[in-house]
């Protein structure tokens, strides 16, 4: 009876995909990605041995190959690590769902953490490269960081639900027929951390629609998806935004999207942890991106650089709410830990066994409990310039931002907002093409000639050398020119190949402006938003103390502790100890709540103690630091630095 059973379901199934009208559409899959953790970015290995990972990267690529084969008439499966980006001129669409070979390099010099190094980039994908394609999870950002793909990686922590689907998109209608069933969930909790970008409304719950059948929320090591910066992502016509997905950044960060000829599929899950109706859209997206050929419009090679929307971010730091916010997430903290270590106490004192967060926290006491910041003082050390004219005075400070913002400009540097006064004598907002006219004018007219060289060449990718060069492009151009901030705060026309969007203009502008690095090593930066470095100290004549110092810029944070709910990795310190050399005691400072309670940080300075007994001298103690820094708008890859210490 089961034998019929089973045959009788598949008939079923294949009824079912025989009803299916393929596409023809020639499809390449490149697979190198796994379902499960395996190691990567600082995760715990799911895998007991490569074998088990082999045989889970098969069983992913056949996975797909079926799916595909269900909806299109050419499909070809093969390793990511043997693809050459002319094999792609075969096929209509080619799927990225592993890393590739690389087929250049970069290198420049790179100071950080109080030295400096050469660090080589690699190139995974031509510049050029027009071939439709569909990007899985981390591949976006892995594949095309370098050639200024919008797909890029805000958070390694998309779990398996989407909401915010546009649902009017191409994706959820066809060309094979869809399903989708919406459930009322509540909103991610990690959203309302973040809730100044959706101007403090977020509802209470939003429409949900089950992408993967797990995810690594419920399901240990199970591989977490990607989502991309919303902000700026469609600020060009050649991007979308689909779909977001329960994550721990914004509401509208991107899980679905698509940049030019490039489809961004943040969900990890492979077509055996699809949902039935996640299967048709995922065929949709690729039917959908097959007609894109052509290259990007726009490239966003700074994934960090300031939009607009940073501002509401700004903005709220500067109010009493934010720090009175700040301040009771510190003492409820620390209340919990005096009662952690109060309890303690009391159990040592019975002589009972402590836990190992007993252990930690059972000489804690209030005097131990850093003092708490003042509104000044946190107004002063976010805002040095603007305190020294305002003060406390909350509502100047949102007054400043609210008038100065249709000039700030963001095309330097990492989330760097500079009030353009050029654009502020005109009265000009920056992102109206108005500005240019203006400055044409001023070129035509003999007036203001400097100003107007400034800001033609701050907002535009143009060179032209005369008044009547510049006119004859903005007249021709101006009815479908636009202004994208995240592509480097500029003035384009909607044309691809027409002057004034050649990005190779900029990098050559970059390279003649390049100077000396003269700023100071290991200074903080957006661009080195912290700092680790290491000391020791002699203690008598068989003691020594270990110091690991980390500085952190304001706004950014490591993480002490991490619940396993929570995508981010923690601080881990390991000591290769030599012989005659033991651990005697390590003191760590207390962490602060972030969004879930098992998930602690560190913000500012932090210093590490580790207390040796040492037996012998002189003796050399390695000492490995590992970490993951993040703000609100981007994780940082992981951190690993080693240090070599001599106790004499």
């Amino acid at each position: 009876m089961r034998k019929l059973l089973i045959i009788f379901v598949c008939l079923i199934t294949l009824s079912a995909t025989a009803a299916v009208k393929k596409q023809k559409l020639s499809v390449l899959y490149l697979g190198g990605q796994v379902d499960w953790e395996n190691g990567s970015m600082g995760h715990i290995n799911h895998f007991k041995n490569d074998a088990e990972f082999q045989q889970a990267l098969s069983e992913r690529m056949s996975a797909f190959e079926q799916l595909l084969k269900t909806y299109f008439t050419t499909v070809k499966t093969m390793p990511a690590k043997d693809w050459r980006p002319e094999m792609s001129d075969q096929y209509d669409v080619t799927i990225f769902d592993g890393k590739t070979a690389p087929i250049d390099s970069i290198k420049e010099m790179f100071y950080y953490n109080g030295g400096s190094r050469m660090v080589t980039h690699y190139v995974y994908i031509p510049e050029n490269f027009s071939r439709p394609c569909v990007t899985i999870g981390t591949m976006g950002e892995t594949l095309c960081r370098s050639i200024g793909i919008k797909n890029d990686w805000l958070c390694l922590c998309l779990d398996a639900d989407a909401h915010g689907m546009n649902l009017n998109h191409q994706i959820f209608k066809g060309p094979f027929k869809t399903k989708l069933t919406l459930h009322k969930e509540p909103t991610p909790a990690d959203a309302f951390h973040y809730a100044y970008f959706q101007d403090g409304h977020l509802p209470d719950s939003v429409m949900m629609w089950t992408v993967n059948t797990k995810g690594y929320m419920t399901t240990h090591d199970f591989a977490a998806g990607m989502v991309s910066r919303p902000w700026g992502y469609t600020d060009s016509p050649d991007c979308e935004s689909i779909s977001s997905g329960v994550c721990a950044k914004t509401l509208d960060a991107v899980a679905l999207g698509r940049h030019a000829n490039y489809f961004h599929w943040g969900f990890i899950g492979s077509p055996v942890y699809m949902t039935e109706e996640a299967k048709v859209i995922f065929a949709n997206a690729v039917a959908y991106i097959a007609k894109f050929q052509g290259k990007p419009l726009v490239r966003k090679y700074n994934d960090r650089i300031a939009t607009r929307e940073y501002l509401k971010e700004v903005k709220y730091y500067c109010t009493r709410e934010a720090w009175k916010e700040s301040s009771k997430m510190n003492e409820e903290f620390y209340a919990e830990l005096l009662a952690i270590g109060e309890k303690a106490r009391e159990k040592k004192a019975r002589g009972e066994e402590l836990t190992d967060e007993e252990k930690e926290y059972v000489n804690f006491t209030k005097d131990m409990i850093p003092p708490t910041k003042s509104y000044a003082e946190e107004l002063k050390g976010r805002n040095p310039d603007l305190f020294f004219y305002f003060g406390e005075d909350e509502q100047r400070y949102i007054q400043y931002y609210n008038d100065n913002a249709p000039y700030f400009y963001g095309g330097v540097g990492t989330y760097n907002l500079y009030v353009d006064s050029d654009a502020k004598a005109w009265g000009i907002a920056n992102n109206d093409k108005r500005l240019i006219d203006k400055a044409i004018l001023c070129l035509e007219q003999n007036q203001e000639t400097d100003r107007a060289r400034r800001v033609l060449k701050r907002y535009t990718l143009c060179e032209f050398q005369s008044p009547k060069q510049w006119r004859e492009w903005y007249e021709k151009y101006k009815q479908n020119m636009f202004f994208t901030e995240s592509g480097g705060w500029l003035f384009m026309p909607a044309e691809s190949g027409a002057p004034g969007t050649d990005y190779s203009v900029l990098k050559r502008r970059e390279e003649a402006a390049k100077k000396p690095q003269d700023a100071t090593v290991g200074e903080l930066s957006h661009e080195n938003p912290f700092i680790v470095s290491a000391r020791v100290d002699k203690g008598g004549t068989v003691g020594a103390d270990l110091f690991i110092d980390i500085q952190l810029m304001p706004g950014y944070h490591i993480y002490k502790t991490v619940d396993q709910t929570d995508p981010y990795i923690p601080l881990k310190v390991t000591l290769d100890l030599p012989e005659g050399c033991r651990m005697v005691r390590q003191v760590y400072p207390m962490a602060k709540p972030f969004t879930k309670p098992g998930t602690t940080i560190y913000e500012g300075n932090v210093t590490l103690r580790h207390s040796l007994n040492v037996s012998q001298l002189p003796t050399t103690v390695k000492v490995t630091v590992e970490c993951q820094c993040c703000d609100a708008h981007v994780c940082l890859p992981p951190f690993e630095k080693t240090f070599t210490l001599t106790i004499e």
